[in-house]
C-alpha cells in the first residue's frame, strides 16, 4: 500500500506487487540470470525501477505511477559532482568481467558521478 501525502484522510493505493514479491524474485540473481529477474519484475507489474547509487535503495513503479521504495542496502556513498563517462565505462566493464562485487561497483559509479 502507498500513502499519498497531503491527502486528508490518507488515500491508500493498492499495489499489484509488494517488496516481499520483489525480494523473492531477486533471490539468486546473478549476471547470467538478470534477464529472468527483469521479466519476473514485469510479471509482478513493475513498469520500471530506479536504483540509487548513493545508498542502494530502489524505487519500483507500476504502470499507474504508484511506487514502493526498498530500504538502503549499504552505507551512504557520496556521488561526485561531475560525471566521468570513461570512469563509469571502466567500472561497468570491470563489473561485467566479474572483477568487482555490487558494493565496489556502486562505489566506483558514485566516484564516476553516476547517481541512479
Amino acid at each position: 500500500m502507498t500513502v499519498v501525502a497531503g491527502a486528508l484522510p490518507p488515500i491508500m493505493l493498492s499495489m499489484a506487487f509488494t517488496l516481499e514479491d520483489i525480494d523473492r524474485a531477486h533471490k539468486g540473481v546473478s549476471q547470467a540470470t538478470v534477464g529472468d529477474y527483469l521479466k519476473a519484475l514485469h510479471g509482478l507489474g513493475v513498469a520500471f525501477y530506479r536504483t540509487h547509487i548513493s545508498d542502494g535503495h530502489s524505487d519500483y513503479v507500476d504502470s499507474e505511477g504508484n511506487s514502493l521504495s526498498s530500504a538502503p542496502i549499504h552505507e551512504l556513498y557520496e556521488v561526485a559532482d561531475h560525471a566521468s563517462v570513461e570512469a563509469a565505462r571502466l567500472a561497468l566493464d570491470a563489473h561485467a568481467r566479474g572483477k568487482t562485487d555490487y558494493y565496489a561497483f556502486s562505489r566506483q559509479l558514485a566516484d564516476a558521478g553516476v547517481a541512479a
